[in-house]
């Protein structure tokens, strides 16, 4: 089995290990129970990162990656490269591909693709969307990435999945969700929302709701966290050298981005940022201005708020990227998509569709919504 990258490693921006696997350091120790959970020392940075089951965790990932590189081929579904060619056709007349790295012939599940354009840079959201598992009102947890230009869905996933699993990369409700955060003031919002992660039994543990699938139905679903991994590489493996991310306000989307893209962020060529956003009014052609400066959280990073109107964004730098790129990053990709997926029959009707088929209608809706927008780089 070909380990893609590890997931236990360290995911400190400016450590000289970030990214770097178990076996290659040694600044590490493990497990370290200082923080009460299994961690990874890094002893050069002192970050103590969640430790996780590596070979469940490969396991179900090259399971991942097969699956997509067999339905879309746009990389081998067994050595993951890119470098495919044309290699004749079946009987019934459709595409055959080859790898020219390992050889392996495959027929793409679905022929008709665009090419893949790399995006200048990408953004990413997550949605908890209900789906009907043992009960009504289940909670799926989804993330879209956009190209942030285009707007175009570059890949959407949930965290239920098809494949086998071990125990450790399960999601496992224990009854107390993660209130959601409607503070009228985005400053205070945001302080909120850092102090949420602090209370969580480790930084990656969201509790975002029940989520039990119908009584043996087939498949499990997985915790965020593992979704995002998985998420993550697949975007990085279509778009290795994209240098500048956008994502929502969630520490474990940021620990994923980084080490997906860890070669880039630790030669520092990488820029990632949370944005969130207050939208009160139709974004209009007025400038955004500057506001003002704030620190949040356990890490006091800091954010810049920015105002148009009554509309409000904050931007955080998160590896020390141009601050002066801040003035045009937010989050517009994603809230022109969630305004005409809010106006599809299909989504509408979610809480009434198993975790399976619900995702099969997003990636149907992400093909129907790119096939509306010109010059798209989508699946």
């Amino acid at each position: 089995m070909l380990t893609l990258f590890t997931i236990n490693t360290c995911k400190s921006f400016g450590c000289r290990n970030l990214g770097l696997p178990i076996s290659a350091c040694a600044d590490y120790s493990w497990p370290d129970y200082r923080l009460g959970y299994p961690a990874l020392h890094c002893r050069a940075c002192g970050s103590y990162p969640p430790l996780f089951d590596e070979q469940q965790f490969n396991e179900w990932l090259s399971a991942y990656l097969s699956d997509y590189a067999s339905e879309y081929g746009h990389f081998c579904p067994e050595c993951y490269r890119k470098e495919i060619i044309c290699y004749g056709h079946t009987p019934r007349g459709t595409q055959r591909v080859q790898c020219r790295a390992c050889r392996k012939v495959w027929t793409p599940k679905r022929q008709k693709q665009r090419k893949l354009a790399p995006p200048e840079r990408i953004e990413t959201v997550s949605l908890i969307v209900p789906f009907q598992g043992n009960s009504s009102e289940q909670k799926l947890y989804v993330l879209i990435s956009f190209d942030a230009v285009s707007g175009s869905v570059l890949h959407i996933s949930t965290n239920f999945t098809q494949h086998l699993v071990g125990e450790t990369l399960r999601y496992r409700w224990r009854g107390i969700i993660e209130p959601d955060l409607h503070h009228s003031d985005i400053v205070n919002r945001v302080d909120m929302r850092e102090i949420q992660f602090l209370r969580r039994s480790q930084f990656d543990e969201i509790q975002y709701g029940s989520a039990m699938l119908k009584r043996n139905a087939r498949g499990a679903i997985l915790r965020p966290v593992i979704a995002a991994h998985g998420h993550f590489r697949v975007l990085n493996i279509l778009f290795p050298q994209v240098k500048t991310h956008v994502i929502s306000h969630e520490c474990f989307l940021r620990g994923a981005v980084i080490t997906a893209w860890a070669d880039l962020f630790r030669q520092r060529e990488g820029g990632l940022w949370y944005i969130e956003e207050e939208m009160n009014e139709s974004e209009s052609d007025i400038p955004w201005t500057f506001l003002s400066k704030t620190q949040h959280g356990w890490w006091q990073t800091q954010w810049q708020l920015w105002g148009q109107g009554e509309n409000r964004r904050m931007v955080c730098p998160l590896t020390g990227g141009d601050k002066r790129n801040a003035k045009m990053l937010s989050l517009r990709a994603s809230r022109y998509f969630r305004r005409w997926l809010n106006g599809q029959d299909e989504f509408s009707h979610s809480a009434k569709l198993s975790a399976g088929r619900l995702m099969q209608i997003f990636i149907s809706l992400a093909h129907e919504y790119n096939d509306k927008l010109p010059q798209t780089s989508g699946e």
